[in-house]
């Protein structure tokens, strides 16, 4: 199975209210995809006994993501983000000491990880300690699985701690370009390019891969052998988009989903490329973060280049 751990939240923004949450977006994008290769995809994640939380169970329900992982707390609300948009980029206001900061071990916990063929974690969720134990645990049991860390640094920032930790025990490193250069400042290392900072990377933390995200150019995948680098390039309009309320939230995450299949599929690095770039277009032209894929989209994307 396919594994998204952390938070699953609200997203605040101007035109309303939506689910989201990086790894949430993640398992529902995985699921759409991982639909044709009959894997299935669940969540484990902490949300409150109210109205928002049930929200988010009834959309993962609705998506078919597996929702056994998602507890109820019946002390602390829903996790929450405020969104504001400038340009159609957005910025993040996070909610503290809410129900994802307190993802307890469980035997669904202990079951899916003994399952899991890939697990997509990040740094926020690991801002407690409660919750940042469960996936120590889930990771340790993991043995077999790929693991990508999805960096996803937010305000205020993880220690650094967290992130080599994060580093150490992944497979798979995705950020975007920022997020490349903010570590090649912070760990520190001697590399200038994103190219040169993805390689030390790999190889001081033993990686198998670097995925970084570049907005409208694209996506990179980084291995021992190649460095895979093109634009995108897709027109949505027979998709009818981009959406007249579009934004760029979730987009990375989309393209985490198809990092994940295409690596699960044993793909080459070019039609991982081809795919994070497509389900990353989608997202970004689409309003809100998880606007479900057209089954001649997901079509598309599993044409081979």
């Amino acid at each position: 199975m396919i594994l998204g751990f952390g938070e699953a939240l609200i997203d605040v923004l101007p035109s309303g209210e939506v689910v989201g949450g990086a790894p949430l977006n993640f398992s529902i994008r995985a699921a759409e995809l991982a639909s044709r290769m009959a894997v299935p995809v669940g969540m484990l994640s902490r949300v409150g006994q109210d109205q928002r939380g049930q929200r988010i169970q009834d959309l993962l329900h609705s998506r078919n993501v597996l929702s056994e992982g998602i507890q109820v707390d019946p002390v602390h609300p829903t996790g929450y983000v405020d969104v504001q948009l400038e340009h159609g980029e957005a910025t993040y206001t996070i909610g503290t000491n809410v129900a994802w900061d307190h993802i307890a071990w469980s035997a669904t916990a202990a079951r899916w990880a003994s399952q899991a063929r890939l697990i997509c974690f990040g740094s926020l969720a690991q801002r407690s300690e409660t919750s940042r134990d469960t996936l120590s645990k889930m990771l340790d049991d993991a043995s077999q699985a790929i693991k990508i860390f999805d960096i996803n640094l937010r305000r205020p920032l993880p220690e650094l701690q967290i992130l080599k930790q994060g580093l150490a025990r992944s497979n798979v490193l995705k950020c975007n370009e920022s997020e490349l250069n903010w570590l090649a400042e912070h760990l520190p290392m001697a590399g200038e390019t994103a190219e040169t900072i993805a390689s030390e990377l790999r190889e001081r933390f033993g990686l198998d891969y670097v995925f970084w995200t570049r907005g409208k150019q694209g996506c990179v995948l980084q291995d021992a052998q190649d460095t895979v680098d093109f634009p995108i390039q897709v027109d949505l309009a027979r998709f009818s988009l981009p959406h007249e309320n579009a934004d760029t939230v979730g987009a990375g995450d989309a393209t985490s989903a198809a990092l994940a299949v295409g690596l699960l599929q044993d793909w080459p690095a070019a039609r991982i490329v081809r795919a994070a770039n497509l389900c990353g277009a989608y997202a970004a032209n689409s309003q809100g973060a998880t606007a479900e894929l057209p089954m001649e989209f997901i079509d598309w994307i599993f044409q081979e280049p």
